[in-house]
């Protein structure tokens, strides 16, 4: 009885184990964007991209290539937040 107990005591502290450990990585995962996200990116060529890119509450016009990430400007938010709105109507009437 007792080697059954062992068992599933072992068990079930492995199961508790890869709970945590699946949390934990999903939470590092999560996080992960909290202060970055990419706005819109537009291909320019075939490594090449332009991107608006939000960091905190701050929007900046970047290009990425294999080189890196170059930052071009810093965008006004309001204007940001304009193109955004219309892009989004624009899309919801079916353009």
């Amino acid at each position: 009885m007792s080697s059954v107990m062992n068992v599933f005591a072992l068990i079930l502290i492995l199961v508790i184990l890869m709970i945590v450990y699946i949390k934990l990585n999903f939470k590092g995962m999560q996080n992960q964007n909290i202060f970055i996200k990419v706005i819109s990116r537009a291909c320019v060529s075939k490594d090449n991209y332009i991107l608006i890119i939000k960091v905190m509450d701050k929007y900046y016009l970047c290009s990425s290539s294999h080189g890196g990430v170059n930052l071009i400007e810093h965008l006004d938010e309001s204007r940001v937040l304009e193109c955004m709105k219309k892009r989004k109507s624009a899309f919801s009437e079916g353009r």
